[in-house]
């Protein structure tokens, strides 16, 4: 008599995903994002940082490289950010991430 086959498990390698939603490092909360234009210079691109929650908003000071990513653009401007080297303008915040517009919170009901 044979034996029984032995069932072979597939093990599913995920690669892991960058982050593209940072922390503010104002206010704390996880609403910083960064985002890019292009510019005139091949090669190179305008690094737009800017949070959803306090209004931060800051223009990397120079063009960055096309491999930069996100979270490459957001380390740089950590440092600088803390360093107190950029400067960081405070715009509104867009419409609807305020609590009031069409939104209703509940005090305490049961």
């Amino acid at each position: 008599m044979g034996k029984r086959r032995k069932k072979y498990k597939r093990v599913v390698k995920r690669e892991a995903k960058l982050p593209t939603v940072f922390q503010c490092p104002r206010c704390g909360a996880k609403t910083l994002s960064v985002r890019f234009e292009k510019t005139d210079t091949p090669g190179f691109k305008k690094a737009v940082i800017s949070c959803g929650s306090c209004g931060l908003y800051a223009e990397y000071p120079q063009p960055v490289p096309e491999i930069w990513e996100p979270v490459d653009v957001y380390a740089k401007f950590i440092d600088l950010y803390l360093e107190g080297k950029i400067t960081v303008e405070t715009r509104k915040p867009e419409k609807g991430s305020e609590v009031g517009e069409g939104q209703q919170v509940s005090e305490g009901e049961s």
